[in-house]
């Protein structure tokens, strides 16, 4: 038995809509923890901290963003 289009939808739309939530909880992960340390914290914390290039972080936090958007278009077309 098919899925009716709107039960198809409305799961494309929940999974779309995690999507951007969950890329949008990395990228504040990302800039929260590439902030410089606070005065209550000690250097010795800070030193502990791998800490990786800023661009570097943004185009592996954004790239996976951008396959998401593919995969959702592809995907959309399909579905309907």
């Amino acid at each position: 038995m098919i899925p009716s289009l709107f039960l198809r939808e409305s799961i494309f739309w929940i999974a779309a809509i995690i999507c951007v939530v969950a890329e949008i909880a990395i990228l504040r992960s990302m800039f929260r923890g590439s902030r410089v340390a606070t005065p209550d914290r000690s250097p010795a914390v800070d030193a502990e901290v791998p800490r990786g290039r800023p661009v570097a972080e943004i185009v592996w936090a954004i790239l996976p963003a951008v396959a998401l958007i593919v995969i959702l278009v592809v995907t959309r077309d399909a579905v309907r």
